[in-house]
């Protein structure tokens, strides 16, 4: 059975369609992962940290909070068998319930393994940003940074960006995505190529920044 996602990291997708598929009996050898890994993959969201209320099941009593919370991580790793991975886990620890308690696992020391690398690749990325000003355009103050992640942790980093009080509008920018912060909002749009960021002027900058937020900055 082959299953679609829509975007390479977004794990809530993912434990939807796992669940369902779990509640169908559907056998982790019998799915075939894919998800969508174009430029241009997912959709501009608004806010940060929104939840799509789940509905109640079974599993939230048999599976924890911890292994949620692996899953965001792991999802964002470029191993292409993370969702294999994880469904497989989820599968056993539906199945065989002292998995939760194993001091060893193969599967689940991958897992931590890749969430690991990830926590790794977001601190390594935070330590190393550097946001720089550009000159004003038309009254707005617009600050760029550029970074190229090991793995898919852009959209992770601007959410601790933002928290962090670097006065917006600030742009995140990598091969994977670009990511703007009004103030407000986080916008996401698809990444650039790194020759691009490089040879793209204060002007260029500014114009993607108002394509993202789709209409012109306030003036800080």
């Amino acid at each position: 059975m082959r299953i679609d996602l829509a975007s390479p990291i977004d794990a809530g997708d993912f434990r939807s369609r796992a669940n369902a598929l779990l509640a169908q009996q559907v056998l982790p050898t019998d799915i075939d992962w894919h998800s969508e890994d174009s430029l241009a993959f997912g959709s501009k969201f608004h806010g940060r940290g929104i939840v799509v209320p789940q509905p109640p099941s079974a599993l939230h009593s048999i599976v924890p909070r911890s292994f949620v919370r692996l899953t965001e991580l792991v999802v964002l790793h470029r191993d292409a068998r993370r969702f294999e991975l994880m469904y497989r886990l989820l599968w056993r620890l539906v199945h065989e319930p002292e998995l939760a308690g194993a001091a060893r696992d193969d599967d689940m020391a991958l897992a931590q393994s890749m969430a690991q690398a990830v926590r790794r690749d977001v601190l390594k990325v935070r330590k190393g940003l550097a946001l720089r000003t550009l000159a004003p355009l038309d009254g707005v103050v617009l600050a760029v940074a550029w970074c190229e992640p090991q793995q898919r942790v852009t959209e992770l980093v601007a959410d601790g960006l933002s928290r962090s009080g670097a006065p917006p509008p600030w742009l995140l920018a990598s091969p994977d995505r670009c990511v703007l912060w009004t103030g407000r909002h986080l916008l996401c749009g698809p990444g650039l190529v790194a020759g691009q960021a490089r040879a793209m002027n204060d002007e260029q900058w500014h114009g993607l920044a108002a394509e993202l937020a789709e209409l012109p900055l306030a003036a800080a």
